[in-house]
C-alpha cells in the first residue's frame, strides 16, 4: 500500500510545530490513524483493498469518482471513519465518569475525535459525508449527478467558512483553522482524482469452493433496467449463479456470475444490463 502526505497536511503539521502544539501533533496523528484504520478494516471486510493512502488535514480522503464501489458499500466504508471517532469520544467521556482525573490527560484526545467526527460528516468532497451522500444518490440516480451535488456543497460550505473567517478579522479574531478548512475544501473541488482509492478485489473472491465442489446451479430472471449491484444482491452464496436477463427489446441474454463479475469491474456496479448489451 502506498502512503502519501498531501502538502496541506504537511503545512498543517508545520503550523502546529511553529505554535508549539507538540502534544496536539501526537494526538492529531493518532486520531487520523484510527480514522483511517476503520475505513481500511470495513473496506477489507466488504471485499475491497486499500492500495493508496493520502493523508490530508482532518482525515483520509476517499476518491468518490471510482466506479469500483457498490453504493451500499461506499456508504458503509465512508461512515466507518467518523463512527470510530464518535465511539472513542464517547468512550473517553465515559472514562471521565469512572476516573475523573483521566480528563486532564485525555481531554485533547476526546476533543480531536469530536472535531474529526463532526467535520467529516459535512456533505462535501473529500469528506466522508460527501461519500455517504454520493452513495445514497447513486442508488437512484447516475454518478455524475452525485458528484455535482457534492461539489455544490463544497462551494457553499467554502463560502460559509470564508465569510466566518472574514467576520472574525473585524472582531480581532484570526482563526487559522477556518482558513485551512477553506483551502482543504477548495482543493477537494480542484483535485478529486488525487485521493485515496480502494481497488476492487471481487465480490466473488471467496467462491473457489463453490466452483471446485460443483455445487448446484441457481437460475434467476432479472430485468434489463436492473443495475449490476441489484443483480448481485440476488445471488446465492452457496450455489453457482446463472442469470436470464430480459432486455427492453424482449430478447433474453444468459450470463454467469463470472461474467457479471467482469461487468462490474469494467462498467461499474451502477451500470444497467440494458446499457451493457446495447
Amino acid at each position: 500500500m502506498k502512503y502519501k502526505l498531501h502538502p496541506l497536511f504537511v503545512l498543517y503539521l508545520i503550523f502546529l510545530i511553529i505554535i508549539g502544539q507538540f502534544e496536539s501533533i501526537f494526538v492529531y496523528l493518532l486520531v487520523v490513524t484510527l480514522h483511517e484504520m476503520s475505513h481500511s478494516f470495513v473496506a477489507h471486510k466488504l471485499g475491497y483493498k486499500l492500495d493508496k493512502l493520502l493523508l490530508m488535514p482532518y482525515g483520509v480522503c476517499l476518491n468518490y469518482k471510482t466506479n469500483s464501489f457498490l453504493p451500499k458499500d461506499e456508504i458503509l466504508i465512508a461512515i466507518s471513519g467518523p463512527l470510530i471517532n464518535l465511539l472513542f469520544a464517547i468512550s473517553t467521556i465515559a472514562l471521565w465518569w469512572i476516573f475523573p482525573i483521566a480528563q486532564i490527560y485525555t481531554q485533547l484526545f476526546c476533543y480531536a475525535n469530536i472535531v474529526m467526527f463532526v467535520f467529516n460528516l459535512l456533505p462535501c468532497y473529500p469528506l466522508d459525508g460527501g461519500r455517504v451522500l454520493a452513495g445514497i444518490i447513486t442508488k437512484k440516480y447516475n454518478r455524475k449527478l452525485a458528484i455535482k451535488i457534492t461539489i455544490i456543497f463544497n462551494i457553499l460550505i467554502c463560502i460559509v467558512f470564508i465569510l466566518t473567517f472574514i467576520s472574525g478579522i473585524f472582531f480581532g479574531i484570526i482563526n487559522t483553522n477556518i482558513l485551512i478548512i477553506c483551502v482543504f475544501l477548495f482543493l477537494g473541488i480542484l483535485e478529486p482524482q488525487k485521493s485515496t482509492s480502494y481497488g476492487y478485489i471481487s465480490l466473488f473472491s471467496n467462491r473457489k469452493n463453490v466452483y471446485k465442489n460443483g455445487n448446484q446451479i441457481k437460475f434467476t430472471l432479472v430485468c434489463g433496467d436492473d443495475p449490476i449491484y441489484k443483480v448481485m444482491a440476488k445471488m446465492s452464496k452457496y450455489k453457482f449463479n446463472v442469470f436470464y436477463v430480459l432486455l427492453q427489446d424482449k430478447k433474453i441474454k444468459i450470463i454467469s456470475e463470472i461474467t457479471l463479475n467482469n461487468f462490474a469491474i469494467k462498467y461499474g456496479p451502477t451500470a444497467k444490463m440494458d446499457e451493457i448489451f446495447m
